[in-house]
């Protein structure tokens, strides 16, 4: 016992005198969101020959300024009336960039809207709807965020503030935008000219879930250039949503880009239509409210707006007011639409 109690204090003692170390907190860095599921894609034709693997090349540190410019006029009918509204055109300025190589393999880039504004017809308003245009515009100027695409164009990550104070049908806009126009993917497989393939994707817009179909086919097709014809059809199945239930959805795009493989965005323009019919408790009883809606957009990089003459770009950096207060829209005299 004696001797268990001796050896026991020698160890006691050894520890005392050997090296001391300090605890030490290891660093995990917050892998961010989850990568997003691939959407569906179907090569329907790969083109003629030769063909060749579609990939985006986008250097590291590489900025772009872009144009989304957007008209769209809607007409709601209920119990036999009719009325129609919509939204004057705007343009909308996006700062993308710089991008960055991930370890994973991906390009990540901040996104940021820096700039909204109204074209001339907005002097047509009176002061109260032009007070509530800017009311609705503003929270646009609070977005800004990053994503991560692959390659191939797939958008894989990405994480957004400030969405939660935009209109729900701005929120439709420029999910229909984000979706079809902005980045186009290409499939694994190699294309050539009159190449077309199909893109699918379940989206969820202002809550309710929708079924997207893109197709591409390629006009012509060069070294670090392509054009393309793109349409796109969505659906939805009958669902509630925020404003009552969604008895009828259904939606058509026809439009056209350009894509430099070196650049994240492309040159586009589209022409969308869209028909639902949504049922309503009043204080009266249950309505059913049909609405059509037609959108008019167009995509074009600063760069490539100067090069044209397109209206936008110059003007835009030389008269928009400093973006630091994010209540200022720039003033419609000073901007030319093409609308």
């Amino acid at each position: 016992m004696v001797r268990i109690l001796m050896t026991s204090a020698l160890l006691l003692v050894a520890a005392a005198c050997g090296p001391k170390y300090q605890p030490q907190s290891v660093h995990v860095a917050d892998p961010g969101p989850p990568q997003r599921v691939l959407p569906g894609m179907r090569v329907v034709d790969p083109g003629m020959t030769p063909r060749a693997p579609l990939r985006y090349r986008v250097p590291p540190g590489h900025t772009e300024l872009l144009f989304v410019e957007i008209a769209e006029a809607e007409v709601i009918r209920a119990e036999g009336e009719g009325e129609e509204a919509g939204m004057p055109p705007i343009q909308i300025e996006v700062k993308m960039g710089p991008a960055e190589p991930t370890p994973q393999g991906l390009l990540r880039h901040p996104v940021q809207i820096t700039q909204v504004r109204i074209s001339e017809m907005a002097e047509q308003m009176s002061p109260a709807e032009r007070e509530e245009l800017e009311k609705t515009l503003a929270p646009l100027l609070e977005v800004q965020g990053w994503s991560e695409m692959d390659i191939q164009g797939r958008i894989r990550r990405g994480e957004f503030s400030g969405m939660e104070d935009v209109s729900p049908k701005l929120r439709t806009m420029l999910g229909n935008i984000r979706s079809a126009l902005l980045t186009i993917p290409f499939p694994d497989e190699p294309l050539g000219p009159r190449a077309r393939w199909e893109v699918e994707r379940k989206l969820q817009f202002s809550g309710v879930w929708v079924d997207q179909v893109a197709t591409y086919e390629i006009e012509k097709m060069d070294r670090d250039q392509l054009t393309l014809q793109v349409t796109a059809r969505q659906s939805a199945p009958t669902q509630t949503m925020a404003s009552g239930r969604l008895e009828a959805y259904q939606a058509s795009m026809i439009g056209s880009a350009v894509v430099r493989l070196d650049k994240f965005t492309p040159t586009s323009e589209a022409e969308a239509t869209a028909q639902m019919r949504i049922s309503t408790e009043t204080e009266t009883g249950p309505e059913l409210v049909h609405v059509d809606e037609r959108t008019v957009v167009k995509l074009y990089p600063a760069d490539q707006a100067k090069e044209s003459g397109k209206p936008g770009a110059k003007n835009a950096n030389e008269n928009a007011p400093p973006p630091a207060d994010p209540s200022v829209l720039t003033d419609p005299g000073k901007q030319k639409l093409k609308w």
